[in-house]
This record gives structure tokens, C-alpha cells and sequence, in this order.
């Protein structure tokens, strides 16, 4: 069940490729983005969380250490050989699928169909939540750097979630990615330099403890931490019950470091080729990042005794301590003076607890840090120990000001608030892209196939729940069901995968490949369903308004596939051919409209590859009239001929399932009639020369009637064509109107006649008005030689004299 299931050749190409599919696209200047190029655009959405991963576990963990870092240890082992493995699978088998729900109408069963419909309602709900908590993180930040801004915070996190939303809108979610490079990379490679000295510090100070509690203190007191969690006491002394109790409920809270891992498939869709070797190596590298970050910030807590604080994050604060005892001056615990005025700030500050109490017991608000301590110490040893914490700061903030540790805290915060600032492209572009499938499946209205206003949608809802939530700690809680669900459904695609699919990948459904590649889904399974049962349990009372909002959604979904609550999509027929140049056409269902622009997407297609091919050479006309021609008489929305306009960089993304994709191929199958339709009404502008400007040569009394010229000027404007066929077919022509974008393509036919005709016509007038002048015989036998097929060919045409006889008569040289 491990054997590799990756077909040899693949292999072999991945491996020659891979060193230059590293580093492609870094630059902007290959044909995708590559490995580092893809994590730093995912970066800015799961690495981002990444700095509160520690917070969140220890905040789980009551503040046991030990505990968080066991959670931890097992969400790891899940995450690196449950899900990454199975993820892996599902980019080999569809690289351009996008996601959990499209996964699953691209390689699942029909019967697990229902899975898309619920992935893509709860992947939604986590976009939204992407954009209001990346928001608000990033307005909090910027009140360490910025703290008269604090009144503020709800305003500019609106203005951050607008902000991202309008560059995307106004660029391109494609064209946005240098933001996301410049700085998922930047925090990246800062993160992993930072952290390894973070590390090493802490494995070597592990007495810089005592600055912990200094750090937290002046925090609390400053209004930027909003709740301390910290051991009552030691591990030995809790049961059993209440170790497993913390154990899990610390998992619930640490998964919500890997949100963002789920969208790394979905950017994929922008990645070098080929894609699955760039979205495969990216996943192993970026939880790499996730675990080892994790793993150094939780060693690092646990040296230095760092406990939970809600709005401040435990990355932040072993950046601090590196930067006053590391690049600053360094400070000593004997040399840490209290004075007099520190002890009135503390006892001050041990007057004003009681109010503080008050107000919470009147509001029901948390206790804070500072109020428990001022239950558990007397007035004497409040005082001192708090009038230490303010001497500690102040010797913090000398050891640290006008040095390198100062100039490294403020990048570490910038990079932060901007990190956080850009995850909301995560949300925006990942939640976009469901949302865009969903509409091309018919489950949404169709503008949401525009990823811009898909967008705009996000930002409305987020922009109306932003006030209404305000703190981070209360989205926290509903935020892992959309990328937990995720993993679960992605995970069991990959198990239940349909044989067609394997075929396509040239894996025998019963081979040793793919049961490895089903062991794969199967280690995805075992592990998303235990982090799904411990979300579901542990974060309880977020999962009605879950449940709630998924449910709402999909109906939503159902009822526009179906057009109706009741009526099911499958039981209804597909809308017949619509008439010519109907372009508003109103479908009864969503389905429907799904089903006809797959059909149009066909029809695009095969004229792109007939225009590739050169075969509409021979009509003398610019790509763009054979486009606006086609889509007038096939029906087909302008805007699908726009995803072509760079022949070299598009690549055909399949349909999302197998009926669109049936008709699509039954769309694209009409080459040759798109071809015989072009060359129709290429016929009837040359059809229409002919009969307007015959008659200039018409003389009865020479014996040219009409029908002698007009097969005259047939032969020559059609020299490769059998005459008895194209004189049919001119015999058959009727000079009707025509709608403008058919006359528009005639026209250009037309005037290529009526350019070409003097050139062509020269010898054939020249004696036709020898002719009118009797200056030569009315039965004198002439013919002339005209070279076709690019000279490789000639034919003789007899000009007609007034004999009565005109034949084309086609030579064998």
C-alpha cells in the first residue's frame, strides 16, 4: 500500500524539472508560479495563523506547556502523514480542480456528489471569516505600533478589508499576485531566520524566564492583552479526566493553525507546469513550515514560562525577549532597580482593581490577570511584585531602544500587521474561486463566474459582520469548521476516486498504484475524521450557527440548480438549441445555463484550435471576425473568447463534472460544421460580388448572358473548387439581409473579391472587350492557364467567345 502510484514517466519529468520549478515565477517572469513562488502567495493565509498556532494551544491547554506540546505533537503527526498525503493524491489526479467541493464532481462518485454541495457552502462561510479575522488581527497589531489608533479599531479594520478588496477588484485576483509574493516571502524568510534564533536562545537562556512575567504584566496593563491564561498548578496534581479534557480542547484550538492549508490546491490552478509536481512539493514544504514554527514557538513558551495571552501574540513576546537580551543590551535580574516611584504606580494600580472587578461582575466580562493576583496576594506583596514587573519594563525598554533589537521588534510587527493584512486574499481569492465553480456548475447565479464580483460579495458580508463580532476570540470557534470540513472531503474523494479517473492517470483500478493511492485517502480519512470528532465536541456551541449557516447555503445552491424548491435538476431536459443570435437567454434552471455554457466553452475551443491550426487561413479574415461571427450563430457570450487571448499561457481547465464535460465534447465535436458555417458565409460575401458586379460584362449580343459571366467569374474567384459544385451552390445562393456581425465577416469576404478580381480577371475582360470593340473573332478559341495551390498546380479556363460552349476544363499537370 505504499507503493509510489505516481506513473514512472511523471516521476521522471517531475525530477528533471523540479530544481527550476523551485524558484519559477518569483520573478513574474515564467509561465506560472512555482514552489516558493505558490507558498509565498498562500503564505500571506496560512502562515499568517501560523504566529498565533502557539497562543491557541496553550490558550486550549489552560496553560500547561507539557499538554499544548502533546496536542500539538499529535495535530502534526495527523496534519504530516494523514492529510498532506492525501491532499498529494487528490492535486495528482486533478491538479485543476480548486479546491475540496470541485474535487469531488471531478473525481468522486456520483453518490457523494452531496459532498461538493456542503464543501462549497462551509468553504464560503470560511472566506468570510478569513476576511473578518485577518481584518481585525491586522488592526490590532497595528495598536502595538500605533496605540492612540485604539479607539479606531473597528474603522480600520473595515478599511484593511476594503482595502484588499479593491486592489483585487481593481487588478485581478492573477494580476494581485506580487503583493502576495512580496509578503508571504518577506514574513517567511524573516519567520524562519527569527525563529531559529528564538530556538537556539531559549535552549541555552532558558533563565530569561523572569522577563516573561515583566512583558505580560506591562501588556495587560497598557490594554493590549485582554486575558492571561496561566498554570494554577502543577500538571502532577490535575486527574486524568481533566488532563484529557485540556489535551483535546487544546487540539481544537492549535488546528486553527492550519487554516489556510486547504487553498494551497485551489492557487494551484495559477502554477507552473506541470502543476501537480509544484502543488504536491508546496504542500510538503509549507506544513514542514507549519509544524517546525509551531514546534520552535511552543519550545521556546515553555523555557520562558510564556503563558496564553488573548490579543498578543506568544511569537511577538519571545521576539521581544530576543531582542533586548540577543541584539540589545541585555539586562540581569540584579540589576533590575525598583524605585519609589514604581512602587505608587503599583499601589495605585492596586487601588483602581476593585473598580475594575466591579465592572466586570456588573458586564460580566473575564477577569483579568492582574485582578487575580490582586485576590491571591496581599496588598505588601501585590506592590512589590508589580512594582518589579514596572522597573523590569522600564530596563526592557532601555536595553532594547536605539539598538538592533529595536529596529528587529518594529519589523517583526510590521511584517505581522502586513501578513495578516494580505491573508485576506486567501479568503477573497480562495472563496472566489469556489464560488466561481459553483456558478459554472449552476448552483450560483452566473456573475459570480467573475471572480472580481465574487469578491465584492465577500467583502459585502464581511464588511456588515466586522462590527457586529469585533474581537478575533469570538470568530475563533467557527473558524475550523470550513477547513477541517475540507480535509474530511477531500480525504474521502481521494478514497472512494472513480476508475475513469485512475485511467486517465494510467492506474489499473485494482493495482498495487492505486491501492497506495486509496491508503493515501484512507490515512486522510482516519485523520480529518478525528480532528473533525474533536472539533465537534470540543467547540460545541459554534456548531448550530454552523450547521445553520451551511444548511442555508446549500438550499440556496439547491434552489438555483433546481429553479425551484421541489423540483429536482436531473429530471429535467436540457433546453433545446436556442435560435440564432439569441444572446439574453433565460434559463429555467441553473443547471440549464451550466449545461449551455459548457456547450459554449466547446464551441469556443474547437474555433480557437481551427484558428490554431491554420485552417481558417484560407478565408483571408482576422481570429477576431471568426469569433464575433461564431458567437453571434452559435450563441456564445463574448467574454468566454477572453480566457484565449494568450495562446501560449492558457491551458483548458476541465469541466467540473462528468455531464458538463459530455457536453462539452459534444460541443467541440462540431469542428467541421463550425468550418462548413464559416466557409458558407465566406461563400456568400465573394456570392454577392459576383452578383453585383457581373453585369458590367454582360453583352447579350456577344453571347455573354448572365449565367456566362457569373460562371466565368466563379471559375476564377474559386479555382481549387470542382465547378459543377460551387456552380451549384452559386445557383442556389439567394441575396438575403443578413444580420450585421454575419455581414460584418461576409463583407470582408466581399471586398477580398472585389480586390482580388483585377488581378485575377485581367487577360478573360481584356479580351471580353477585344470582344466589344469586334476586334477579334467571336469563335476564336481561348483559354488561359491559373496556377492554384500556392503554384504547385494549374488549371485551364476557357474563355468564353460567344460559341456557346464554356467549360472548365481542369488540367492534370
Amino acid at each position: 500500500m505504499l507503493k509510489n502510484y505516481i506513473n514512472p514517466a511523471d516521476r521522471q519529468q517531475a525530477g528533471g524539472q523540479l530544481p527550476r520549478l523551485m524558484v519559477e515565477g518569483l520573478l513574474l517572469g515564467g509561465t506560472g508560479l512555482g514552489v516558493l513562488a505558490l507558498i509565498f502567495e498562500i503564505a500571506a493565509d496560512a502562515f499568517s495563523v501560523a504566529a498565533y498556532q502557539t497562543l491557541l494551544a496553550i490558550h486550549g491547554a489552560g496553560g500547561y506547556h507539557q499538554i499544548a506540546i502533546l496536542a500539538f505533537i499529535v495535530l502534526s503527526a495527523l496534519l504530516f502523514f494523514g492529510i498532506v498525503p492525501a491532499y498529494k493524491a487528490g492535486a495528482y489526479l486533478r491538479p485543476n480542480a480548486g479546491g475540496s467541493g470541485p474535487l469531488v464532481e471531478a473525481i468522486g462518485p456520483p453518490w457523494l456528489r452531496w459532498l461538493s454541495w456542503v464543501g462549497t457552502s462551509l468553504f464560503f462561510i470560511d472566506a468570510v471569516l478569513t476576511i473578518i479575522i485577518s481584518s481585525i488581527s491586522a488592526s490590532d497589531v497595528m495598536m502595538l505600533i500605533v496605540p492612540k489608533m485604539a479607539p479606531y479599531r473597528i474603522v480600520l479594520a473595515e478599511l484593511f478589508a476594503f482595502f484588499i478588496m479593491a486592489v483585487l477588484v481593481a487588478i485581478g485576483p492573477k494580476r494581485a499576485v506580487p503583493l502576495f509574493l512580496i509578503g508571504g516571502g518577506l514574513f517567511t524568510l524573516f519567520t524562519i531566520a527569527a525563529l531559529g534564533m528564538v530556538g537556539f536562545s531559549s535552549l541555552i537562556h532558558p533563565q530569561w524566564a523572569f522577563l516573561t512575567q515583566g512583558i505580560v504584566n506591562r501588556l495587560e496593563a497598557n490594554g493590549v492583552v485582554q486575558q492571561v491564561i496561566q498554570v494554577q498548578q502543577d500538571i502532577s496534581a490535575i486527574s486524568t479526566v481533566l488532563f484529557f479534557q485540556l489535551f483535546f480542547h487544546s487540539m481544537s484550538s492549535a488546528m486553527l493553525g492550519f487554516s489556510g492549508y486547504e487553498v494551497i490546491p485551489a492557487s494551484g490552478k495559477h502554477a507552473a507546469r506541470p502543476k501537480w509536481v509544484v502543488i504536491n512539493t508546496a504542500l510538503t514544504l509549507a506544513a514542514v513550515f507549519l509544524i517546525g514554527t509551531g514546534v520552535v514557538q511552543l519550545y521556546a513558551a515553555q523555557q520562558w514560562d510564556i503563558p496564553a495571552t488573548e490579543g498578543y501574540s506568544t511569537l511577538l513576546i519571545e521576539y521581544e525577549i530576543e531582542a533586548a537580551q540577543v541584539l540589545g543590551h541585555g539586562i540581569d535580574p540584579d540589576n533590575v532597580v525598583v524605585t519609589n516611584d514604581d512602587r505608587q504606580a503599583a499601589a495605585n494600580l492596586y487601588n483602581s482593581i476593585p473598580v475594575e472587578r466591579a465592572s466586570e461582575e456588573l458586564f460580566g466580562e473575564a477577569k483579568s490577570h492582574l485582578a487575580s493576583e490582586r485576590d491571591r496576594l496581599s496588598e505588601g506583596e501585590f506592590i512589590n511584585e508589580v512594582a518589579y514587573d514596572i522597573a523590569l519594563s522600564r530596563a526592557l525598554k532601555s536595553a532594547i531602544t536605539g539598538t538592533p533589537g529595536d529596529t528587529f521588534l518594529v519589523v517583526a510587527g510590521l511584517l505581522l500587521a502586513i501578513i495578516l493584512l494580505l491573508a485576506q486574499g486567501g479568503g477573497y481569492v480562495g472563496g472566489a474561486a469556489v464560488a466561481a465553480n459553483a456558478a459554472r456548475l449552476g448552483r450560483l447565479p452566473q456573475f459570480f463566474t467573475d471572480d472580481r464580483l465574487g469578491i465584492v460579495v465577500i467583502w459585502a458580508i464581511s464588511a456588515v459582520l466586522i462590527p457586529i463580532i469585533r474581537e478575533v476570540v469570538v470568530v475563533e470557534s467557527y473558524y475550523a469548521f470550513g477547513f477541517v470540513s475540507a480535509f474530511v472531503i477531500t480525504s474521502t474523494t481521494v478514497f472512494f476516486v472513480r476508475p475513469d479517473v485512475l485511467h486517465q492517470r494510467n492506474i489499473e483500478p485494482h493495482s498495487a498504484e492505486a491501492r497506495s493511492l486509496r491508503f493515501a485517502g484512507l490515512r486522510g480519512m482516519i485523520a480529518s475524521y478525528f480532528m473533525a470528532a474533536v472539533l465537534v465536541t470540543q467547540k460545541t456551541e459554534a456548531l448550530g450557527v454552523i450547521v445553520l449557516g451551511g444548511a442555508m447555503l446549500t438550499l440556496f445552491q439547491l434552489y438555483i440548480a433546481n429553479g425551484g424548491i421541489r423540483r429536482r435538476a436531473e429530471a429535467v431536459a436540457l433546453p433545446a438549441a436556442l435560435p440564432t443570435g439569441e444572446h439574453n437567454a433565460s434559463f429555467e434552471m441553473g443547471i440549464q445555463r451550466a449545461h449551455d455554457y459548457a456547450r459554449q466553452r466547446g464551441i469556443v475551443d474547437a474555433l480557437e484550435d481551427l484558428i490554431e491550426s491554420g485552417a481558417l487561413g484560407k478565408f483571408d479574415v482576422g481570429p477576431e471576425r471568426h469569433r464575433i461571427l461564431i458567437a453571434y450563430l452559435y450563441n456564445i457570450d463574448p467574454s468566454l473568447f477572453n480566457q484565449n487571448e494568450h495562446h501560449d499561457d492558457y491551458e483548458r481547465i476541465e469541466e467540473p463534472n462528468i455531464k458538463l464535460e459530455e457536453t462539452y465534447q459534444l460541443a467541440y465535436s462540431q469542428r467541421e460544421q463550425i468550418l462548413t458555417r464559416i466557409e458558407h458565409f465566406s461563400h456568400f460575401g465573394i456570392f454577392m460580388f459576383i452578383r453585383n458586379y457581373h453585369v458590367n460584362w454582360v453583352a447579350p449580343e456577344y453571347g455573354r448572358d448572365a449565367a456566362d459571366v457569373q460562371q466565368a467569374m466563379v471559375n476564377i474567384l474559386f479555382p481549387q473548387t470542382d465547378h459543377d459544385t460551387i456552380w451549384a451552390e452559386y445557383c442556389a445562393f439567394q441575396p438575403t439581409r443578413q444580420p450585421e456581425p454575419i455581414w460584418q465577416f461576409s463583407r470582408r469576404r466581399y471586398l477580398w473579391a472585389k480586390a482580388q478580381w483585377p488581378n485575377l480577371s485581367g487577360r478573360i475582360t481584356t479580351i471580353w472587350t477585344l470582344q466589344d470593340f469586334d476586334l477579334i473573332p467571336k469563335n476564336i478559341d481561348v483559354r488561359m492557364v491559373i496556377t492554384v495551390a500556392d503554384g504547385k498546380q494549374f488549371r485551364h479556363v476557357k474563355i468564353h467567345t460567344g460559341d456557346g460552349n464554356d467549360n472548365d476544363l481542369p488540367s492534370a499537370s
